[in-house]
């Protein structure tokens, strides 16, 4: 898991941003348990995180990495329906709003690279570079 934390600190400054903000924006479910909602973000975080560290494991840091939030399709169309049964709780709906923002642009984002991935664009996105000393 180290590593893996490593090479998203080698990411561009851009990128970094981005996951930095998908994460918190996920990890806000902590302020809403015991909400079935934000138990459901919660554990789509884990689940995606564990599938991620198995294809990172095996190939490295590569496009196929966005295969670990594909599981978010059920999770926001979930989400999309409960939207209205929430509507009354304005922080509690807006967070759930930008869950749905910020998953759904990173499912597009992850599309695109499992897409590129399966057409051949295999190299890692990341390189680490250790010191030879």
């Amino acid at each position: 898991m180290r590593l893996f934390l490593k090479h998203i600190l080698n990411m561009p400054l851009p990128w970094r941003i981005w996951v930095t903000v998908l994460f918190m924006t996920n990890m806000g479910a902590v302020f809403f348990l015991p909400r079935v909602e934000a138990m459901v973000v919660l554990g789509g975080l884990l689940l995606g995180g564990f599938q991620q560290n198995i294809i990172f494991t095996r190939l490295g840091f590569v496009r196929l990495l966005g295969l670990g939030h594909f599981h978010w399709i059920a999770m926001l169309a979930w989400l999309v329906l409960r939207l209205n049964l929430i509507s009354g709780e304005p922080f509690f709906y807006r967070w759930v709003v930008a869950v749905i923002f910020c998953c759904g642009l990173s499912l597009a984002i992850d599309t695109v690279d499992v897409v590129r991935y399966l057409l051949g664009a295999r190299e890692p996105t990341v390189v680490i570079r250790e010191n030879i000393a």
